[in-house]
């Protein structure tokens, strides 16, 4: 045999687990993935056609709206006049004032003037009580719920004007868009247009408001305060001329000298203050273990900083005399002697600086205590002559504060009275673009919608069709079976019409053997013929599958009959004592068998019969156990086995269903080969790839997948490989199996 018949050949187990390809969705390639859903046309044509029927019903019955845009631009604010406050410098509008305009256009007190102002409370569009009631509006006007003319509050007609308006801002500048949308043209541009000079004629109506009650609030205070100047400038002179109190350069002489010795005195405390800050800080420095040599009045030192730079020369010699001396080389000890005296004398020196500064500090606080004495004399010189002193500048203070008051009042009524006059008729804002009425609809405009429609049912059906492939819970093709398990694909066994085959196709194999089904089984015994173990061929077949009814029975007993009609002395064995249908399968009748030999109540020659539709031999289940897993455990199987495989030349093994008992597995262990059997597009591919790895785990990866029940029609979809492409006749090469 040579190597590239070894390489072409097919056989179990001669495969590794491929990883997914870029781009995978599950076990599902892109390629998968787009066969998958040209395979359900027939879902994406019916999706699509249902979704445009919807949507062409929505579009004709709909109720056709307008929508049209009423623009306004804010202008400069000027300044209103405050009873306070001098007016502002005129600005523009920003982004936070237009945010605010816009609350304004869509409060609720001014579209509750907007509906008085146009009627809206007697249209039904924006009454709901106005409306021909609906079916449920009927019903419960019938059973007295509600009143047939019950009437809507202002409250409920401004939520449906709310509703069908927006207002909002333009691109970051400074206009302003009241967007209205009606079933009615001519009320869809009606109602921005009025909302907008509504709000106008409330700007200039405040505006005008504000410097009215401007203007009359000050006229009230300027006829208070010119009261209050006469009075307390009355008062100032008679209170002069009583105590005999005149000002030179707006003070008296012991006024001046009080201010002097406060200025000494603040000068003198300041002084104190930062020379015991400095004693302080050298205090913490030492207290704290610091080095006190490097505070900044320690730094002054010309001395102490020229030792610092010696001690730091003499400490890098130091570091590098100890590179190449030892510790007790003279010379190393005579600098570190050098570098002690020199941090003594830092020390001393550190010292006389603090002494120094304690010094400062005692001058400095005998300063303050001299001049706070001086002052207190001179305190108590003044006496009575103070306290005039401060009546009369109070005096004179209200005087002059009354004064100035009225004179910023009289300037500010005239400037209200000026505003007024000028521009109390003028807002800050105006209309850019009146909303006009339009001649269509705005939605739904028919082109657009049907374009709309058309791209949403094709991507609605698309991906309708796309999520049933992808979740799809079976495989549909020997690539998807490959890169889930890892296992070789042996083919597909195509559905059968039971109305013509009968539910056992293993009896109509024989009958017609060009049939779709038979060829099917014959590509399944070359991959058979093809499995070696070692140095010889593969012996005894397990039948097996990840669920009941998916075909197990069916393949093994035909798969027996095609061997039997090759001329190879065949035998099948039923291991699947919990649910014996081998003999259902042939037509033949119940009998002792596996169990029996297993238990030690029959031999050989009492259980093997003839199988009544071919040459091969039939072993059946027989007599029912309490456990079938601890029979088939035993080693009276292994025996069994091997006396089979010494007489025949295939033994084809029936066995239970996987997820049902570890019968399966007990069998793979003593198997060459393993057949996972998996019904096509139904079987999950968790439970597929989870019994593979348990098969894969008992026979040494000698298992491959055949995959049963196909829609050959649907399976031509996903791939050309049908059954007309299997050889009817098996294959000369063969390849061995791990």
């Amino acid at each position: 045999m040579t190597d590239t018949q070894m390489n072409s050949a097919s056989a179990f187990g001669d495969r590794r687990r491929r990883t997914p390809d870029a781009g995978t969705v599950g076990d599902l390639s892109p390629w998968d993935v787009l066969r998958g859903i040209w395979a359900r046309k027939e879902i994406i044509l019916g999706a699509f056609a249902a979704f445009m029927i919807v949507a062409v019903l929505w579009i004709t019955t709909v109720t056709p709206t307008y929508t049209v845009e009423t623009r306004v631009l804010l202008s400069p604010r000027s300044g209103e006049i405050s009873t306070f406050d001098a007016e502002s410098t005129p600005l523009l509008p920003d982004n936070q004032t237009v945010l605010s305009e816009i609350q304004v256009l869509t409060s609720r007190p001014l579209v509750a003037r907007l509906i008085a102002d146009l009627g809206l409370g007697a249209n039904p569009e924006f009454n709901p009580a106005l409306r021909t009631p609906g079916f449920l509006g009927r019903v419960t006007i019938a059973l007295g719920l509600r009143d047939r003319h019950s009437s809507t509050d202002i409250e409920e007609i401004t939520d449906v004007v709310l509703s069908k308006l927006e207002v909002y801002q333009k691109s970051s500048s400074r206009v302003i868009a009241i967007v209205f949308t009606s079933p009615d043209p001519r009320m869809a541009a009606i109602v921005p247009n009025r909302l907008a000079e509504l709000y106008i004629e409330q700007q200039i109506e405040q505006k005008s408001g504000v410097n009215s009650e401007a203007a009359s609030w000050l006229a009230e205070q300027i006829a208070d305060l010119r009261t209050k100047v006469q009075k307390s400038e009355a008062a100032t002179e008679t209170f002069r001329t009583k105590s005999g109190l005149f000002l030179t350069n707006g003070s008296t002489l012991p006024q001046q000298q009080l201010t002097d010795l406060n200025s000494q005195l603040s000068v003198a405390e300041a002084d104190r203050a930062a020379a015991q800050a400095t004693l302080g800080n050298a205090r913490s420095l030492l207290a704290s273990g610091s080095a006190v040599d490097s505070a900044a009045e320690v730094l002054q030192s010309p001395l102490i900083q020229n030792l610092r730079e010696q001690e730091v020369t003499l400490r890098a010699s130091i570091a590098q005399m100890s590179e190449t001396l030892l510790p007790t080389h003279p010379r190393l000890q005579e600098a570190q002697a050098n570098l002690a005296g020199l941090q003594t004398q830092i020390e001393a020196e550190v010292g006389k600086v603090i002494e120094a500064l304690e010094n400062e500090a005692r001058v400095a606080t005998a300063r303050v205590n001299s001049l706070r004495a001086s002052l207190i004399r001179l305190q108590r010189r003044m006496g009575q002559l103070n306290q005039d002193e401060v009546k009369l500048r109070a005096l004179q203070r209200d005087a002059d504060t009354n004064r100035t008051l009225l004179e910023t009042f009289l300037r500010r009524y005239e400037e209200a009275r000026a505003r007024s006059e000028a521009d109390g008729q003028a807002a800050n804002a105006r209309i850019v673009s009146r909303a006009q009425q339009p001649g269509e609809p705005t939605f739904p405009r028919m082109k657009s919608a049907l374009t709309f429609a058309t791209v949403a049912g094709l991507i609605f059906a698309f991906l309708i069709a796309f999520l049933i492939e992808v979740f799809a819970r079976g495989f549909r093709t020997g690539d998807q079976i490959e890169r889930a398990t890892g296992m070789p694909f042996l083919g597909l066994v195509p559905e059968l019409d039971t109305r013509k085959s009968g539910k056992h196709p293993a009896r109509d194999i024989m009958r017609d053997p060009g049939s779709p089904y038979a060829d099917a089984m014959r590509a399944l015994q070359g991959h058979v013929l093809l499995a070696r173990v070692g140095n010889r061929r593969a012996h005894t077949v397990l039948v097996t599958s990840a669920l009941a009814n998916e075909g197990k029975t069916s393949t093994a007993a035909s798969l027996a009959r095609i061997f039997a009609s090759g001329g190879y002395r065949t035998i099948i064995v039923d291991a699947d004592m919990r649910n014996p249908s081998i003999h259902e399968a042939l037509g033949a009748d119940r009998h002792p068998g596996l169990s029996d030999m297993l238990m030690g109540r029959a031999a050989f020659q009492h259980v093997i019969r003839q199988d009544p539709g071919s040459y091969a031999h039939v072993l059946q289940a027989g007599t029912p156990v309490p456990n079938p897993t601890a029979a088939l455990a035993s080693s009276q199987l292994i025996w069994v086995l091997n006396a089979l495989q010494q007489t025949y030349d295939y033994v084809i093994i029936d066995s239970p269903a996987a997820t049902s008992a570890a019968d399966a597995q007990i069998l793979a262990k003593l198997a060459d080969v393993t057949i996972l059997i998996v019904k096509w597009s139904s079987t999950s591919r968790g439970i597929v790839t989870r019994v593979m790895k348990l098969l894969q785990a008992a026979s040494n990866r000698r298992v491959g997948v055949l995959l049963t029940r196909v829609n050959l029609k649907r399976y031509r979809r996903y791939g050309a490989d049908t059954p007309e492409n299997y050889p009817s006749q098996p294959p000369r090469r063969v390849l061995a199996a791990r």
